[in-house]
């Protein structure tokens, strides 16, 4: 190739490559200025009586891939709610507790597919073909690819439109019916996320292939979103982004109008009894955002108490990450009979859960909101691949939210509840940390980074995904300390957002940050199916030719390992510190003299929150049955009892 082509091809590169650059490092992050090279302009209308929208999306993408491109791929998520799907195989209709109605599933029919090119167009309705790369099921209808009558290169634009029926299930799996509420989330054929050479890691660029799981959730590219909704008009509609004309009534009907730019997903919700109540925040160094909680009549009481967590959440995260660079949030609180819908995230709108009965003191209404709030970063802005690395959103949105609720609620206590009732709240304080710990078991089946549909089990996942990444990142911060994590989160954030980071670009900025050593460290917690587990071994006198000594054994009994303090007191009250590498089997650590060692702590910082058993971090000389007791574990244990029993 020649210097001229060789820099004319590369020029090309960048190009196509910088519609995911949209924001040089450094500067204040807001949407930017240029638009993305994709574009969905959709009209629908929805029918209570039938539980179906029935529209038209308009489709233009800009293609910025170096290959010729034959076929595109699109995402038909409603058909995981058929018997047969690999959902319904993986989950056996069940999700999150919640059980699908096989007698009334959801689905998505394309009735007509329609490429256009200026003034011509042609029907592509044959061409579509369902596939299955994941799992080879043929009965799973969730991803399909269309055959374009000429390959699309560089530069140019394709325009398309497909009518479509999307037939609503009862609500589940974040998606459905509880009439007259009725929550669309992933209710529109959408394109796949089509990912450069090298992005993530990806050898060779393409659409990003995968089917609807069980434990997956979602994965696509920022758009331009223009969307018209037809409804009946009694009914009271929240959605992604700003509503910009005055409703359109016909009849019995109303059509709005909602736009969003630099998303990449669109949702809605509608309900007659939407009662609607707003804020709005100045966050330092961002515009204002307006809050919009769109409440169930009956959780009124609670609708104080939901716009603050949510506003003081984004506060937060607005300080510590960087500036919301959308106008508006909205909130939806799904009634009591729609269970499914809750505790959800797409761009600019997150749904929460509200209890029948929460405790005063307890963070059972605030919890939920404040998770969803953080999605808006780590899910919304950065947008990581969710198929195949779910830990890079739910772990760090977990471990915001662990952050956000002790900043905002330091003191909640966990309360006792007895047929979902609280009557008093226990004195174990509702602390992130102390809560993910007592849900992780000894036996670790799966590493944290692993595709979501790869997890033994949903709780594996569960386990894996949200707490133990969650209990990784403290245990980072609490190896590199508060300040240098925060710089860590807030240079990811503004590095990456927008522009669909791996874990990989990650790990980067930890080795920026703290160092090879420490990335190396973490880059083990997050990549082997291990536990940590630092202990106290034998503790005995021992002859050394400099005089009489005590020998302490520091075990390593879990496979996970990290730099570990020990202090041993001796009987003279003196303290003897240790730092060590902690990554062999056992470690003897000496105490000159013959004094008599009498307690031995390993970790007294508790940094480690990955040490699965802090029992045997202590050794006493004078035994006591207090350390074994540990009756504030004994208390958590028994509230997840009574959680998982349902009481």
């Amino acid at each position: 190739m020649s210097r001229y082509r060789w820099m004319t091809f590369a020029l090309s590169v960048f190009l196509a490559y910088a519609v995911n650059l949209p924001m040089a490092q450094g500067e204040p992050l807001s949407v930017p200025a240029i638009s993305p090279p994709l574009n969905y302009q959709i009209e629908c209308r929805y029918e209570p009586t039938t539980q179906t929208i029935d529209g038209q999306v308009e489709i233009t993408w800009k293609y910025g891939g170096t290959l010729p491109l034959s076929q595109i791929a699109l995402h038909l998520y409603p058909n995981a709610f058929q018997p047969g799907s690999t959902f319904f195989n993986e989950s056996s209709g069940q999700h999150r507790g919640v059980q699908g109605d096989v007698n009334k599933p959801g689905k998505m029919d394309l009735t007509q597919i329609t490429y256009i090119s200026g003034t011509n167009s042609r029907d592509l309705t044959a061409t579509l073909r369902f596939i299955q790369p994941d799992d080879k099921n043929p009965h799973d209808r969730t991803l399909a690819t269309v055959d374009l009558p000429r390959p699309l290169r560089l530069g140019e634009v394709l325009h398309m439109k497909v009518t479509f029926q999307t037939l609503l299930p009862d609500v589940f799996a974040r998606s459905g019916v509880a009439d007259p509420f009725v929550m669309a989330g992933q209710w529109y054929p959408k394109l796949a996320a089509y990912e450069r050479q090298w992005q993530r890691g990806r050898e060779q660029e393409g659409f990003n292939l995968h089917q609807f799981h069980a434990n997956s959730e979602f994965y696509a590219d920022f758009a331009n979103y223009d969307v018209k909704i037809t409804l009946p008009k009694a009914y009271v509609v929240g959605a992604t982004g700003c509503e910009v004309d005055p409703p359109v009534v016909e009849g019995e009907h109303k059509r709005l109008h909602f736009v969003q730019s630099w998303v990449h997903d669109f949702a809605w919700a509608a309900d007659p009894r939407f009662v609607t109540q707003t804020c709005t925040i100045e966050p330092k160094d961002t515009a204002p955002v307006e809050i919009r909680l769109f409440s169930q009549p009956e959780h009124l009481p609670l609708a104080e108490r939901q716009l603050k967590a949510v506003a003081g959440a984004l506060e937060q995260l607005c300080t510590s990450n960087g500036p919301y660079p959308y106008r508006t949030l909205t909130v939806i609180d799904p009634p009591a009979d729609a269970p499914g819908a809750g505790g959800m995230e797409y761009p600019t709108l997150i749904t929460g859960g509200t209890p029948n009965f929460p405790g005063e003191r307890s963070s059972d209404p605030e919890r939920v909101l404040v998770h969803e709030t953080a999605h808006q970063y780590w899910y919304g802005l950065v947008a990581t691949n969710e198929f195949e690395e779910p830990w890079l959103d739910e772990g760090l949105t977990t471990y915001s939210e662990g952050k956000i609720l002790a900043e905002l609620y330091p003191d909640t206590r966990i309360p006792f509840k007895f047929l979902g009732f609280p009557l008093f709240s226990t004195p174990l304080q509702d602390d992130a940390p102390g809560d993910y710990r007592t849900v992780l078991g000894s036996t670790v089946l799966d590493p944290i980074n692993l595709p979501a549909w790869e997890f033994a089990s949903e709780r594996s996942y569960a386990a894996s995904v949200y707490y133990r990444t969650a209990l990784s990142l403290y245990t980072l911060e609490r190896t590199v300390g508060e300040e240098k994590m925060q710089d860590i989160l807030s240079t990811y954030f503004k590095r990456w957002a927008f522009r669909h980071p791996g874990t990989r670009d990650f790990l980067q900025v930890i080795q920026e940050k703290a160092g090879e050593p420490t990335m190396n460290h973490f880059r083990e917690w997050i990549s082997r199916p291990a536990s940590m587990d630092y202990a106290v071994g034998d503790v005995r006198p021992v002859e050394t030719p400099t005089g009489p000594a005590w020998q302490i054994r520091l075990e390593c009994r879990g496979e996970l390992t990290a730099p570990v303090e020990v202090i041993a007191t001796d009987s003279n009250g003196q303290s003897h510190e240790f730092h060590c590498e902690g990554t062999e089997r056992y470690t003897e650590l000496t105490v000159p003299g013959d004094s008599p060692v009498m307690t031995v702590q390993v970790d007294p910082h508790e940094r480690h929150l990955l040490d699965t058993n802090r029992l045997n971090n202590l050794w006493t000389r004078e035994k006591s049955i207090w350390p074994a007791l540990r009756w504030t574990l004994f208390v958590a244990a028994a509230y997840q009892a009574l959680l998982s029993a349902g009481i």
